[in-house]
């Protein structure tokens, strides 16, 4: 009998134990009865502090600078640069390319202030086929052969022939051609094939003639 009671008391007395370990939410290992031993399975983590092994591997605020800004190109480079541009638009070869509208083929200042602003035109594309051109030999008004990226049909009384023309977005041409539906504001701009042609469409755009 006694030992049945010391056996309840000590029960009652680990019971007691658990439930404020649990209360507090430490962790607690009984080594009492089996049936009552516990262990916290989730310690709190506490991190240890971090240590930089190599401070030298980090620069010294003070020592950090500031590029310098890029110098602005001096005059007589601008003055180069410009001269060849100019150069290229009055006496430059105007060498075949694809025909596209462009961004980058935007009349600039140089464009602008070494030409006669003709306004805005029609655009129209044309190539070399017989339904374009009604004729298949290529040959111009001028005597020369349509080059795409070159030639262009102009109305003679507003573009003179042997003209260096400069059209917002498509480039440097020269007036090479007519046309008898190209009267006035109107531009055929030669190309090498129609499905070409037919793609660009029509447009509208600012002409300008170079002095």
């Amino acid at each position: 009998m006694k030992n049945l009671s010391a056996k309840t008391i000590l029960r009652s007395f680990s019971a007691l134990a658990l439930c404020a370990s649990l209360s507090m939410g430490s962790a607690l290992a009984y080594n009492g009865d089996p049936e009552l031993a516990y262990t916290d399975s989730d310690p709190i983590y506490i991190p240890s502090p971090i240590s930089v092994s190599n401070p030298t591997a980090f620069p010294d605020p003070e020592t950090i600078t500031t590029p310098a800004p890029l110098a602005a190109p001096s005059a007589s480079t601008v003055a180069a640069l410009t001269g060849n541009r100019l150069a290229q638009l009055k006496t430059g070869n105007v060498l075949p390319r694809t025909v596209k509208k462009s961004t980058a083929l935007a009349a600039d200042s140089t464009v602008r202030a070494n030409s006669r602003s003709l306004g805005s035109f029609r655009l129209s594309f044309y190539c070399p086929c017989e339904i374009c051109n009604g004729r298949a030999d290529k040959k111009t008004k001028m005597g020369t052969q349509m080059v795409e990226g070159r030639t262009i049909a102009v109305d003679p009384s507003m573009i003179p022939l042997g003209s260096r023309v400069y059209i917002d977005g498509y480039g440097l041409f020269i007036a090479e051609d007519i046309g008898g539906a190209i009267k006035e504001k109107k531009i055929d701009i030669a190309v090498s094939n129609h499905d070409h042609a037919y793609k660009l469409g029509i447009d509208n755009a600012a002409v300008y003639l170079i002095r």
